[in-house]
């Protein structure tokens, strides 16, 4: 059967670029280098586009793993929705720790900016999102914008600033007192993956994103489970408590039963809920 028919285009297409190389930085024990690379959902057709809301996504993975593709079939509701997302890669516990994963991260939001044309991305509509040790990053992507010493590489002229961050239950306080609620105890391995074997206190503060909250902090939106048997949720009680004290826009949402990294958090009703908190900054 042949049959004509008329379609309106209402959606516009979305095209996955992958593997863009935004910085280089060294590896196997600092005697060769390697490119860390995002993935990004920006429309197929580019020229002459007017210029989107982006989210910078941050995958978790425990400091030991990251992967810049596992998420990005969630994140396909956002690229509908109008955003350009670049989900990015940031170094490893088996190469570097803190500061250097937030050096990455802050390395790919500058090239955003500097590549802003190419990938119809505002540059004054950049949110940072992450989950489990991206949730960590992110948070501190948030809080440290004026902290000159991490912003480190190419594209120095471009500030890493972001709009608003959404944090998935992530740490924010690697201080000894708030490690411990009850019996549960971040794994100690954890911590060390991402400060090192025989970090001090001093590189503990300096790796909480609670160090660094102040009245130009950007707002926030926390989403942590009450089942969370990995990270406890204290961190994210303290983090929106510090929020609020320094009357910082934050909206925290607690869901009831779920654990960590599960199913609960990438339904529909929470990517509403993250699309309309980013929508009140756009």
């Amino acid at each position: 059967m042949k049959e004509i028919i008329n379609i309106n285009i209402e959606n516009e297409v979305i095209s996955l670029i992958k593997d863009i190389s935004f910085t280089c930085v060294p590896s196997w024990y600092g005697s060769t280098m390697r490119n860390l690379k995002m993935n990004i959902l920006a429309p197929k057709v580019r020229q002459g586009h007017a210029p989107c809301p982006t989210i910078v996504w941050i995958c978790g993975g425990a400091f030991r793993v990251v992967d810049n593709a596992v998420w990005l079939p969630e994140m396909i509701y956002f690229a509908k929705k109008g955003y350009v997302v670049a989900s990015v890669e940031y170094r490893t516990s088996n190469e570097t720790t803190f500061p250097d994963p937030l050096i990455d991260v802050k390395s790919a939001i500058r090239y955003l900016k500097a590549h802003a044309t190419d990938f119809c991305v505002d540059p004054e509509k950049i949110f940072v999102m992450g989950e489990s040790a991206g949730g960590t990053i992110a948070s501190l992507v948030g809080v440290t914008q004026d902290i000159k010493e991490f912003d480190i590489g190419d594209y120095l002229e471009y500030d890493s600033k972001v709009r608003a961050v959404v944090d998935f239950y992530g740490m924010s306080d690697f201080t000894e007192d708030v490690i411990i609620e009850g019996n549960k105890i971040v794994p100690p391995w954890a911590i060390q993956d991402f400060l090192g074997i025989d970090y001090t206190d001093d590189m503990a503060r300096k790796a909480s994103a609670l160090t660094y909250i102040n009245e130009n902090t950007p707002p926030f939106m926390i989403l942590h489970g009450s089942n969370d048997n990995l990270v406890p949720i204290s961190q994210s009680d303290k983090l929106y408590e510090k929020l609020q004290e320094k009357g910082v826009y934050v909206h925290y949402y607690v869901l009831e039963g779920a654990g960590h990294g599960e199913d609960h958090f990438y339904q529909e009703k929470i990517l509403n809920l993250i699309d309309g908190f980013f929508q009140k900054f756009i």
